[in-house]
């Protein structure tokens, strides 16, 4: 079957680089008993090939220079890529620290290409694009949720759950996250009911998901973005009014739900209240603490770009923020902050907008949460092309965007219903 370039990016493309596809491709070493990461390198090359594709084609149909904001992305990119290849190839890293060096720079270039291909374009976020990638993971969490099998590297008192060889419990109840939060955009956004039917059910897999791979990242996320959504959405006043209803509703139901979440085998709860009752952070605080004196030993242009020594010597900040700043000082630090809070407020004007492109903007606000306790900014692809994708939006058109969304949600009835 042949599917054209317009056909792809309107259905396809965001599915294949965020979450869903790759979860279900994820499953296949597994079920074949053979080795996974030659998989994952396989799925790495097709995305590649792909971006390719898009961004060769865009280059031919699209004249528009990049703008500001995407130069200054582009700019920042190579100033991280330049420090990751100092540290590998120029001033090696200690012998603690020592890492797949070669293999960490392949990767952080090749996110620059996923990124690229991710330049704004309405067929991204089209209702075709949602309705696959929401199908898609919903199967694939089904999937997981039944095939998930025991994490007791991180915590042998309280077990998590991975989705597969290739999918830790943390990434795990993220993607459990991501699908509970388009859910709940899906329930705010289409009117039908049962089309609300529908994201209801998505919403529980997504909160069965978090709940089963028993990680508590997922939990805050979830509350922090719903929180900037019904914000963006109804204004201050109501948004925090829902949720202290949800608060309060949730401190009734609290041992039920403790109950439910022990029947099913999810350690959440555990691990809740150890991080409540003990200020249990999986050493995070340790960990943050290291890497502030690291900046502080070379603040303009940075130290490396993971922990050369002390606490979590060889692996990430565990906060995005931190870790630019580790690895770039100053230098790279300072546009990574303006960045960010620029896609924040473009976040926060495009859901108050209805912008057909919500869904996505909250993906985005999903990984600056997540970022901030957790995963690495070096290899951080999601974080990377959603920046980007937030940043080359034409801002300047938003009058326009409900229009929009009202047209293209009243030519596609049947979805969801």
């Amino acid at each position: 079957m042949h599917v054209s370039l317009a056909k792809y990016k309107e259905t396809f493309h965001f599915s294949v680089n965020f979450y869903s596809l790759f979860l279900l491709f994820t499953f296949i070493p597994d079920i074949i008993h053979t080795d996974s990461v030659t998989f994952k390198y396989a799925f790495w090359g097709i995305k590649l090939l792909l971006a390719c594709w898009v961004i060769f084609n865009l280059k031919k149909g699209n004249k528009r220079f990049f703008s500001g904001l995407e130069n200054l992305f582009i700019l920042l990119f190579f100033i991280y890529a330049a420090d990751i290849y100092i540290d590998v190839f120029l001033h090696p890293l200690p012998a603690l620290a020592k890492t797949n060096g070669l293999m960490d720079f392949i990767g952080f270039c090749l996110i620059l290409a996923i990124a690229l291909s991710f330049r704004y374009d309405p067929a991204f976020h089209s209702e075709k694009s949602f309705r696959f990638f929401l199908i898609t993971l919903t199967v694939g969490l089904v999937i997981a949720y039944f095939m998930a099998t025991q994490n007791l590297t991180l915590d042998v008192g309280n077990i998590r759950y991975d989705a597969n060889s290739n999918v830790n419990s943390i990434n795990y109840g993220q993607m459990g996250c991501a699908l509970a939060i388009v859910s709940i955009f899906g329930i705010t956004a289409y009117q039908k009911k049962m089309q609300k039917l529908f994201f209801l059910i998505t919403l529980l897999v997504g909160l069965l998901s978090i709940a089963k791979a028993g990680s508590r990242s997922p939990l805050v996320v979830l509350a922090l973005v719903t929180f900037f959504f019904f914000v963006a959405r109804m204004g201050f006043i109501k948004a925090l009014f829902i949720t202290l209803v949800s608060a309060v509703l949730f401190i009734v139901f609290l041992h039920s739900i403790e109950a439910l979440l022990n029947s099913l085998g999810s350690s959440l709860t555990a691990r809740v209240e150890s991080a409540v009752n003990d200020n249990e952070s999986s050493g995070r605080n340790d960990i943050w603490s290291n890497a502030l004196n690291i900046i502080k030993s070379s603040p303009i242009t940075g130290k490396y770009y993971i922990i050369p020594y002390g606490e979590g010597v060889g692996g990430y900040p565990h906060n995005f923020f931190l870790e630019v700043f580790m690895a770039t000082g100053l230098l790279g630090g300072i546009p990574f902050v303006a960045l960010i809070f620029i896609g924040l407020y473009r976040s926060f004007r495009l859901l108050k907008a209805q912008h057909p492109s919500s869904w996505i903007v909250l993906l985005f606000l999903q990984m600056i949460v997540f970022g901030s306790f957790s995963t690495g900014l070096y290899s951080s692809q999601d974080l990377w092309a959603l920046l980007f994708f937030v940043c080359s939006i034409n801002m300047y058109n938003l009058k326009e965007s409900k229009k929009i969304l009202i047209e293209q949600r009243g030519n596609s009835s049947h979805v969801f219903a």
